[in-house]
């Protein structure tokens, strides 16, 4: 069993800092990637429906460039994750 002196060692200085700095910085890296995700694939979408509603003949071309831009805006959502993880598990 671990006296109140350990566990108090073990939760302050420079390791501990370290460890909150890499839980603070992946939680920002990984819910700023899934907001800007979000935010970029609603104004992908609102531009898909903007541009059918203009010229609905176009939708199959406007709709194949819109899978490419929402897949390439959640390639950046999951290198946002990746980051994410390599900070908080990687060893410093």
């Amino acid at each position: 069993m671990l006296d109140l002196l350990t566990l108090a060692a073990a939760t302050t200085g420079p390791a501990a800092t370290t460890a909150m700095g890499a839980y603070i910085g992946a939680g920002l890296m990984i819910g700023g990637g899934a907001i800007g995700a979000g935010v970029g694939d609603g104004l992908v979408t609102s531009q898909l429906v903007a541009g059918l509603a203009r010229q609905p003949e176009a939708r199959g071309l406007l709709t194949t460039w819109m899978f490419i831009g929402v897949g390439l805006i959640e390639a950046y959502a999951v290198i946002a994750l990746v980051f994410g993880l390599v900070v908080l598990f990687g060893k410093p």
